[in-house]
């Protein structure tokens, strides 16, 4: 039996890619390894949101290519699809091919699948509903890989969790390019939670426009929605929006922040900011800074603006020096730092229900922690009583005892919080 391993870099819509090819593979007939086992074939699946993903791209297919004894490598996602010409001057790969579904149809030969059966490594799984967009931000190289935008049917959408609740999911995180682009989300999500197997459903990152206050009073109401919403927000400045050619202004996001916490109270939101922007003087940076200090902004995901050829950005002059991008995303990450660990004290003698992770965070093993997460995606360490099972990397297994969590859902009252964790005990069920 031939055998194939599978790494993945980038955003949860390569995640998705990448299992929808695991499934396609086995279909073949191929048995899927670990990266350090001497496969047959690695498919690589690659990221060029920055110039720092497009280089761990490079480094991950040159590694691969030395650490194997003549495998057959296949690179695909968006680096393969902007710069094949990188990867063609790499000795050793031998099909570069950025549409997973030309993997299958030319290189496998076997039928395209309609949906994934389960979600390797993983106990919740994405769902990817859309992918591509047509915002074209000035800085933005995503239209260009994923191209214009395309929703897959509500019908599809729904067989495909139907069939991954009876493999034991009960977690679902709708993901894609831009949510918003999905037409009639609301009356999908509606749909979803109507499942009886599934037990909580969330939105991946979604743009602001795609936030409407219908949406907003259903997630308020159902029992099964996460309290979590990701929402970019690159600039606290109006004229550096413009120039990033968002469609909104700093006063939008602060108002649609506002109903979002007026309507759902404990929800955690996360932001993209990014730092260095060409034209980011030191006033446009504290206008960002002093937005998401007032802003109930629970954590912060921090880019250094990354010049990427083809978009209109790249042409831009006023170009802001690494050390000055460098520094101001120290700030925002230290500001962002602050604001989390403020925001999950919050929760402190409070009782949450988390779905218990099937593998350990590194180090804690010894200690007999584990860890769950929130609705409001705060990861909750706890320990086992001696008679329940700690989880291991393989999924829904049990290492040990009588018992078993991992995968499940349970109560966690939290205890206490420092700068990196958060702790809880155990309720008894």
């Amino acid at each position: 039996m031939k055998t194939v391993s599978f790494e993945t870099l980038g955003c949860r819509l390569n995640q998705y890619d990448t299992q929808w090819l695991r499934d396609e593979f086995k279909l073949k007939g191929f048995k899927i390894v670990n990266s350090n086992d001497n496969a047959d074939v690695y498919v690589l699946n690659t990221c060029t949101v920055t110039s720092k993903a497009s280089r761990e791209a490079r480094n991950l297919i040159r590694t691969q290519v030395r650490k194997s004894s003549k495998p057959f490598i296949i690179v695909t996602g968006c680096y393969a699809k902007i710069y094949s010409h990188e990867i063609e001057a790499i000795p050793g790969v031998n099909l570069i091919e950025p549409n997973p579904k030309k993997i299958v149809t030319n290189y496998l030969h076997v039928p395209l699948l309609h949906s994934i059966k389960t979600f390797e490594s993983h106990i919740k799984a994405f769902i990817k509903i859309q992918e591509g967009c047509d915002q074209f931000c000035s800085y933005c190289v995503v239209p260009y890989t994923r191209g214009a935008p395309k929703s897959r049917s509500k019908k599809e959408i729904i067989n495909e969790i139907k069939i991954l609740a009876t493999n034991g999911y009960t977690e679902f995180v709708l993901t894609g390019t831009n949510l918003g682009k999905y037409d009639g989300l609301l009356r999908l999500i509606e749909s979803i939670e109507k499942i009886p197997d599934v037990h909580r459903l969330g939105l991946g990152s979604i743009e602001p426009i795609g936030i409407s206050d219908t949406l907003l009073d259903f997630i308020s109401n159902s029992p099964k929605f996460s309290r979590y919403f990701h929402i970019p927000l690159q600039s606290g400045n109006n004229d550096i929006l413009e120039k990033m050619e968002r469609w909104y202004t700093a006063e939008d996001y602060e108002e649609l922040l506002e109903r979002i916490t007026e309507r759902v109270p404990e929800a955690a939101i996360g932001a993209d900011v990014i730092v260095g922007f060409p034209g980011e003087g030191e006033t446009e940076f504290q206008n960002t800074y002093d937005l998401i200090s007032r802003l109930p902004v629970s954590r912060l995901h921090v880019f250094r603006y990354s010049k990427r050829p083809g978009t209109k950005a790249a042409e831009f002059k006023s170009e802001v020096p690494e050390e000055i991008k460098k520094k101001r995303s120290k700030m925002l990450r230290e500001l962002g730092n602050t604001k989390w660990e403020k925001y999950r004290a919050r929760f402190i003698g409070k009782i949450l229900e988390v779905h218990v992770e099937s593998r350990l965070l590194v180090g804690l093993l010894s200690h007999g922690y584990s860890v769950g997460v929130t609705s409001n995606y705060i990861k909750v360490l706890f320990k086992y009583p001696k008679d329940t099972c700690l989880p291991t990397p393989s999924r829904f297994a049990c290492r040990s005892g009588a018992g078993k969590i991992s995968g499940k859902f349970v109560k966690i009252k939290i205890q206490d919080v420092d700068t990196s964790n958060t702790y809880g005990e155990l309720v008894n069920q």
